[in-house]
């Protein structure tokens, strides 16, 4: 069982298979299966005849409490291999993330690389993880005309993209040149008519660029809602 155990706890690290839901899936069903196997060995298993029976019952007092331990020692595992889960309580990433998904995001994503156009990532602002999309990274020019962004003069095609107001706001639709510095990001919500992003507006309630050191991940599915295993693309 120890060899077991040592095995799912590879596959947590240093093989991070939590970056595949399919690998999110097996090493937590492999996980609460060694609990039962190790509860039901226990509760069940032989013991000497000089054991007093009722001290079986003990056991069972006990089993709460390790199913308990493996719950924390699970989300621990989970913590120190990179990965964490995230409740998205917002529209402003719809459809490509609605709100009251639990996603998983890989924190250790952008360690080794930057962000590029069109990823979704997750940043922290003022004690908030906010989930945006890159737009426009450090040396372009971004302009929206009429809901149409352009990148140094050039049309970007978005798929992503939702509009859910029947009369569009115009400073969310129509916005001047921003000239992008080095190491700062503009980022888009994917449903372009309520999300504070970016996108300067009349009032000052836009979150404005964002700076690399304050990217704190990037959303790889979704494990609970109505589109579970759902890649975050």
């Amino acid at each position: 069982m120890s060899l077991i155990l040592v095995v799912i706890i590879c596959g947590f690290w240093p093989l991070r298979l939590l970056r595949f839901y399919a690998g999110f899936c097996l090493l937590y069903l492999a996980w609460i299966t060694l609990f039962l196997y190790a509860s039901c060995s226990a509760l069940f298993g032989h013991f000497p005849s000089t054991l007093d029976r009722t001290s079986r019952w003990w056991l069972v007092a006990v089993v709460p409490l390790a199913l308990l331990s493996m719950q924390l020692l699970g989300m621990a595992l989970t913590r120190a291999s990179g990965f964490k889960s995230f409740s998205v309580p917002s529209t402003s990433m719809e459809n490509t993330i609605r709100a009251g998904d639990l996603l998983v995001a890989d924190m250790w994503y952008y360690r080794a690389q930057a962000p590029a156009h069109q990823d979704v990532i997750l940043f922290a602002r003022n004690g908030t993880v906010w989930v945006k999309r890159v737009i426009a990274i450090g040396g372009d020019t971004i302009e929206g005309r009429d809901g149409t962004v352009t990148i140094n003069h050039l049309v970007v095609v978005e798929p992503f993209v939702q509009h859910t107001e029947s009369v569009r706001i115009d400073e969310m639709n129509n916005f001047e040149p921003v000239d992008v510095p080095h190491g700062k990001y503009f980022v888009i919500g994917d449903n372009r008519d309520v999300s504070l992003d970016s996108r300067p507006t009349t009032r000052g309630e836009g979150l404005g660029l964002v700076d690399r050191k304050s990217i704190v991940g990037k959303p790889l599915y979704v494990i609970a809602s109505t589109r579970q295993g759902k890649p975050i693309q």
